[in-house]
This record gives structure tokens, sequence and C-alpha cells, in this order.
């Protein structure tokens, strides 16, 4: 019987260690955190319940939609249908539609012209749906060495770039318009147009992995030191001292932590492993009393504000939200200043002072503090980094290598890539 160990226990690791047990291979899952899901986890600390990355669960992506479905939990997605937000703007408040609609036409600040190329864009956006993969960036690798700021100025104008994408951009994924190509935006909206609903699961984003966990052979609170190929097997070294060996590897931790583990690295790995970025991302929870108003706030890139991301959010104890709750992401500006001044762990006096704005009572009603920290949230697909990973994935396909690769910087930059790139890599390993 075929040997796998697989390193990493978030949704990728988890999804191609399923894939890998189905087909009948020996599989054995190492984890170095203490519990299981990585970036699709929960976590509740000081009364205040949070997720450790991953918030949604889009409709295209097949191989998480088909995982959620033969692991039995697909009653716990709940549809989010028309979500909106207020942006924060210089000269007022405006609605802003998170998932593309004819509403979009009514932002405000939109020349008649921008209005007239929103639906042209809509349109050729969506006669090329069937040509890119939502869950493979390089699906749309023909604008690789185009930034996402470009391609909407060029293609729309600069008033859609500052009032529609850059505050859905940075609010919900702290990306940077200018430093990411439009691989994300080319490869995905063609599949949401039209679109109005996404997903969440009830009890909490990481009843996907738990529910996976318990069905595969999982060891958490383990670190992994060492990975080195042989010739007919791979050894594996970890932290307690142990050496396993196994026919295959699958290393599905975050892209940034994969190079010190390497032993020898071929030059294919070496050259992809330099070129990965990740994004980070710093938010402030608070827990307070009494009741709040629902609700979501965006911030325009030139807002005099630190966050990008204003949300509230009433207790809901049958959803193991006890208090009500304050989420404050800080804007990619402010998280490069956090970074500067060594503050990650005191990310709430970045923010209280706006909280204190916007909740005049808020130093009585304040319960608790968490300071989320996480150093490696989204990769980033900056121009370039496609055409990169396009000659690794080809590599990686030529099965010379024992060590296989899977996560959200191999494929896009979403739980859905992330579950695809495991799908993918067991089915390399089993060759189907």
């Amino acid at each position: 019987m075929t040997s796998t160990i697989v390193i990493g226990a978030g949704i990728a690791g988890l999804s191609a260690a399923w894939e890998l047990q189905a087909a009948g291979v020996s599989v054995r899952v190492i984890e170095a955190a203490p519990v299981v899901g990585g970036r699709m986890g929960d976590r509740f600390e000081n009364g205040i319940a949070y997720n450790s990355g991953a918030r949604l669960i889009y409709p295209f992506s097949r191989d998480l939609h088909r995982i959620i479905e033969a692991v039995g939990i697909r009653s716990l997605l709940v549809p989010l249908k028309g979500l909106s937000a207020l942006c924060d703007s210089p000269d007022g408040p405006y609605s802003i539609e998170l998932m593309p609609s004819s509403k979009a036409l009514l932002t405000p600040g939109l020349s008649l012209v921008e209005r007239c190329r929103l639906i042209l864009a809509a349109v050729a956006l969506r006669a090329r749906k069937r040509r890119v993969d939502p869950d493979w960036a390089v699906s749309a690798l023909d604008w690789d060495h185009v930034t996402l700021a470009e391609c909407i100025r060029k293609g729309i104008g600069d008033g859609v770039l500052k009032r529609m994408i850059e505050p859905v951009f940075r609010g919900t994924r702290s990306f940077d318009a200018d430093a990411i190509s439009a691989l994300f935006y080319q490869s995905t909206m063609p599949h949401l147009v039209g679109e109005d609903t996404v997903f969440t699961l009830a009890g909490g984003m990481g009843q996907l992995c738990a529910a996976l966990a318990n069905r595969l052979p999982v060891e958490t609170g383990v670190a992994v030191t060492a990975v080195e190929q042989h010739a007919d097997q791979c050894a594996v070294t970890l932290a307690d001292g142990r050496e396993l060996f196994a026919d295959y590897v699958v290393i599905a931790t975050e892209g940034a932590r994969i190079a010190p583990l390497l032993v020898k690295p071929s030059r294919q790995e070496s050259e992809m492993l330099a070129a990965i970025r990740y994004n980070a991302l710093g938010v402030a929870h608070f827990a307070v009393s009494g009741s709040l108003e629902p609700g979501i706030e965006f911030a325009m890139r030139d807002s005099p504000t630190r966050i990008a991301t204003y949300q509230q959010l009433d207790a809901a104890p049958q959803q193991g939200r006890p208090n009500a709750q304050v989420y404050c992401q800080l804007t990619p500006e402010a998280i490069r200043e956090v970074q500067a001044q060594c503050a990650t762990d005191r990310l709430d006096e970045w923010v209280v002072d706006e909280v204190r704005a916007r909740i005049p009572d808020f130093d009585r009603r304040r319960l608790s503090t968490v300071n989320q920290w996480i150093p490696h949230k989204i990769p980033i697909f900056y121009p370039g980094y496609g055409s990169v990973l396009r000659r690794f994935l080809d590599w990686q396909d030529t099965g010379t290598s024992r060590i296989r690769y899977c996560g959200d910087w191999v494929s896009q930059a979403l739980l859905g890539g992330a579950c695809a790139s495991g799908v993918r890599v067991a089915g390399q390993i089993t060759g189907q």
C-alpha cells in the first residue's frame, strides 16, 4: 500500500488526506498546532468568538462543496444573500455591494462613462466564465503582469477603483490594488457576476476541518523540523526526535514556512519558495455589554482612519457568541506601522479612539479585548508571481519528486483554491 505523510491540517492538507484515504492510500496527518483548521477555524478567547481566517464559502468552489457533501455537513451551510456594506468616504457614507450586481450602478461619484463601462465589463467577465477556473489563479495567466489597479483604472475608470474595488479588496482581504496582479479578479469575478449568495457554516467555519479530522488519522501538537527525499521514500523528522518514512510527503503548510523544512530543495523548489509572499492581517476584537446594531463598514483609501473594516455583531449565545462584539480590521497602512513598531500585540491601542467615537459609552461597556495577528493571512499574487507558479506546477506535474505541495499559495487566494490544490495533489499521487 502506498503511504503518504501530510504536513499541515488546514483545509488543503485535510482535503489531500481525505482524497488519498478514499483512494486506498495509507495516510498520516501531522499538525504543529494543538487544533486542526489552520486559517479555516474558530477561536474563543476572553468571551469573544472569532475566525482564524476564512469567513465565507463561495458558490463556485466545486471540490470544496463536494467534500462538504461527502462528510455530511451540507445542512450546516448558511446562505447569505445580497451582502452589502456601508463605505466611509470623505463626502459621506454610501452603500457598496459585496456581490456584483446591477445595484453597483447606483454607486455615487461615478461618471456616466464609468457606469456604461461597468455594464460592458460585466458582460465581458461573464463571457469569460468557461475559460477561467476560480480555484486556480493561473487560469487567467494573461493578466499576470497587470496590476489590479491598472486593470480597473484603464478598463472601467478611476472612480470604480476608488469607490468600489479598493474598499472591498482592502476591507475583506487587506489587498493593495497597486501591489497585486489582476489574476484574482480575472479568475473569480466571471463566476460571481449574476450570483447573489455566499455561505458560512452554522457553528463556525471550523466545522468542515473538524469533520474531516474526525475521519482521518491526525496527530496535533507535533512540529516537523525537516523533510528529505531519498531514492525510494521520504523522511520526515519531528521536533520530538521521531523520524517517519513514507512513499510521499504532501506539504500543506503556509508557503512562507516551507523553505526551512527542506533538507535538499531542488532548483525548482528554491525558485518557487523564494517567490512566495503573504500579507499580514491585524484585527482588534472587543466584547461589549448590552446590544449593538449589526452592521459592517469599509473605508476608502483616502479616509482618515486606521480601520479598513468595522463590524458590529449583536450577542448570539446559540451561535457561540455570548456578548455583543466589535471587529476592527486595520488598514494595510496601519498594519505596516504596527509591524514597524513591533506592536502586533497592542492592536487595540491603534483603533480604540475610533471605536470610542462610534460607541460613546464604550469604556463603560467594554468587557474584554482580543488582539488577533495573522502574520501569513493571504498569499499575494503580485505581478509576475503567476508565471513562476505556472513553471512550478508544470515541474510538479512531471512526477519526478516525492514531495508534493498544496495550499492557497499554489492555487488561489481562497479556501476553495486551497481545497482544490489538495484534491489535485492527491490525484497526482494516486494517478487519478
